[in-house]
């Protein structure tokens, strides 16, 4: 009996610490819940932090940027400006033709009637030294006669009147007025006969430069006077614009124009080329209903007399104007866009409404303000990389 009642106090005894040990892991259990759900919030958190960084990094550039790097826009020949006013002139843009210069081009002409026979260099574009043939015309064989033949027989007899009449006169056999006849016989046959050969006369240039026109084929027959080339030096050229009537009020004020020839697409600004206007208002129009303005100016050997050119006259000044070069401006649809660059990789697109141009530069009168950083050059490059990667830069759209 005695040891029954020791088992149950044993037993009764060892209750608390049972329970106290099943407190304990319960305690533990949910510190080590507690502390595993601080842990997964902590790392939530941070992931988030880290989504928000990766977000907040794809839209540091505006919806639309196009990106290039500075080390492409560096071989792609890129270039900026910033975006200032200055002055940009009225410009009225008409057509016209380049021309030579008065005094600056001579005609050939045939000293004498016969055949033509020309030097094979003898061709538009080849340049001939002042003095210099470019072939010779002949009557030989030609029904009537030879004249530089008979012009050669004249000056052989004239000769010899008048080496057999000097010793004679020397010796006063003769007179004063026979010796004077002889004399001036001899200078008209020498006259004649100067510069001819037995293949007739010669086709001289008078001055130097550049065949222009040729006037007769090879083997043509042609009168004595006729022309045969024309030659220019080409040093001044004549600009003709014709400028609409309507545009009369706008005549005063225009000095100066740029133009840009057929054959090429670069403009040519008479500023740089020491050009000046020269015709009055009252110039005779050679095409009714416009006026002519006339402008000369010094050719910079890229400049073909003879040809057509778009011409845009220069007027009256226009301060406070924003102007881009005319390689800024994209087209598209009818629709014109330049871009600015944003930062050092980044580049938008901007659409721009224009006013006039002189060939070289345009008036943007809205899309554009002071200070932007205009692409000047490789706008078209921008373009292509905007548009699905055609160059190795991307657009950052959403």
């Amino acid at each position: 009996m005695k040891i029954k009642y020791i088992a149950i106090f044993t037993a009764v005894a060892a209750l608390p610490i049972l329970f106290s040990c099943g407190n304990n892991s319960a305690t533990t259990h949910n510190h080590t819940h507690e502390h595993e759900e601080h842990d997964h919030e902590h790392e939530s958190h941070h992931e988030e932090h880290e989504m928000e960084d990766d977000h907040d990094n794809e839209h540091k550039h505006a919806d639309g940027a196009i990106e290039f790097s500075p080390e492409k826009a560096k071989r792609f020949g890129i270039a900026t400006e910033k975006v200032t006013k200055h002055e940009f002139n009225e410009i009225i843009r008409v057509a016209g033709q380049i021309m030579p210069a008065q005094g600056d081009q001579a005609t050939i002409i045939a000293r004498s009637a016969g055949a033509v026979k020309l030097n094979v260099k003898a061709i538009v574009g080849s340049s001939f030294a002042q003095g210099s043939s470019l072939g010779y015309v002949s009557a030989k064989n030609i029904v009537g006669g030879d004249a530089n033949e008979d012009a050669r027989i004249t000056y052989i007899n004239a000769q010899r009147e008048l080496e057999r009449i000097t010793p004679l006169y020397k010796d006063k056999i003769v007179t004063q007025k026979e010796y004077n006849a002889a004399k001036e016989a001899f200078d008209k046959a020498h006259n004649a006969y100067n510069n001819r050969t037995g293949a007739g006369s010669p086709v001289i240039c008078p001055i130097a430069g550049t065949i222009t026109r040729i006037f007769v084929a090879d083997g043509e027959y042609v009168e004595a006077g006729a022309p045969i080339a024309e030659i220019s030096r080409n040093a001044r050229l004549l600009l003709r614009a014709d400028m609409p009537e309507r545009y009369a009020q706008s005549l005063q004020f225009i000095t100066t124009a740029t133009f840009k020839p057929s054959y090429s697409d670069t403009a040519f600004d008479l500023r740089e080329l020491k050009g000046a206007r020269t015709s009055s208002n009252s110039a005779v129009a050679p095409t009714p209903g416009y006026i002519p303005v006339y402008f000369e100016f010094a050719n910079n050997g890229k400049v073909i007399p003879g040809t057509f050119a778009e011409v845009f006259l220069i007027g009256a000044g226009k301060p406070g104007c924003i102007v881009a070069p005319l390689s800024a401006v994209t087209e598209e649809q009818g629709e014109y866009f330049v871009y600015v660059k944003v930062d050092d990789e980044c580049y938008m697109k901007r659409k721009v409404t224009i006013g006039m141009n002189n060939g070289k530069e345009i008036e943007v009168t809205s899309g554009l303000n002071v200070g932007d950083e205009l692409v000047t050059e490789g706008a078209i490059i921008i373009k292509m990389a905007a548009n699905a990667g055609a160059v190795p830069g991307h657009t950052h759209e959403h």
